[in-house]
């Protein structure tokens, strides 16, 4: 009987399967949570690679970093053996990032906390309009009416190309003009003078951004 119990006590030992513990959750280190990631390696005008960094997770011998776009709700995903990796990204996006803790012995996982970061994209630079040219009439020109009235025309360079509107400026006094014409959006008015006198005006340039920009005061005399 003893015989056949200590049998019985070997056979369920011999029989008992080894626990295999799950790869615990790794620690996420960097980019930090809420980061605008600005320790990231510019690529190109669209692109960076960033760097990431997490602790060591017990009984994990491999792990999954996975970015996500927060907009797309597309993933990237690379295997490392390391505490580190990299990716390259576009620029200007946020994203979200964990790490998967994987273990040869087990089909288990684990997942890290999930950080989100900014990668900042090109800095946006505004450009103000050069001042208006002055184009007709020349300065110090005479000028001939057609039925009283008389077409201004100037021309305006613009680095950034986001020119919203013109206002132009007239009057008999070169420090009291008056706004002739308000939001344009053409570089040509046309408006109605007196004969025999001599008249002063400019060109307001305004771009999307609010940026503003003043042509030279212009001076021309209309012929009797």
């Amino acid at each position: 009987m003893k015989r056949c119990l200590f049998l019985f006590l070997l056979m369920t030992i011999a029989c008992k399967k080894e626990v295999i513990p799950d790869p615990e959750a790794a620690l996420l280190i960097a980019p930090e949570n809420n980061d605008n990631c600005n320790t990231d390696v510019v690529v190109s005008d669209k692109q960076s690679q960033v760097n990431f960094v997490w602790q060591e997770a017990a009984h994990t011998d491999k792990y999954e970093l996975v970015v996500r776009d927060i907009l797309t709700n597309l993933d990237q995903k690379k295997l490392t053996t390391r505490l580190f990796s990299s990716m390259v990204l576009n620029r200007g996006k946020q994203y979200s990032w964990w790490i998967n803790s994987k273990s040869e012995q087990t089909e288990n996982t684990s997942q890290s906390k999930v950080w989100t970061f900014y990668l900042e994209g090109l800095p946006i630079s505004s450009h103000f309009p050069f001042p208006a040219k002055l184009l007709s009439p020349e300065n110090n020109a005479q000028i001939s009416l057609d039925n009283g009235t008389y077409t201004l025309r100037w021309e305006v360079v613009d680095l950034d190309n986001d020119i919203k509107s013109y206002d132009v400026y007239l009057g008999v006094d070169p420090d009291d003009l008056n706004m002739a014409a308000e939001g344009l959006t053409t570089t040509s008015f046309s408006v109605d003078l007196t004969s025999d006198r001599y008249y002063y005006w400019k060109v307001t340039t305004k771009d999307l951004q609010g940026n503003i920009s003043h042509s030279i005061v212009g001076i021309f005399m209309t012929l009797p």
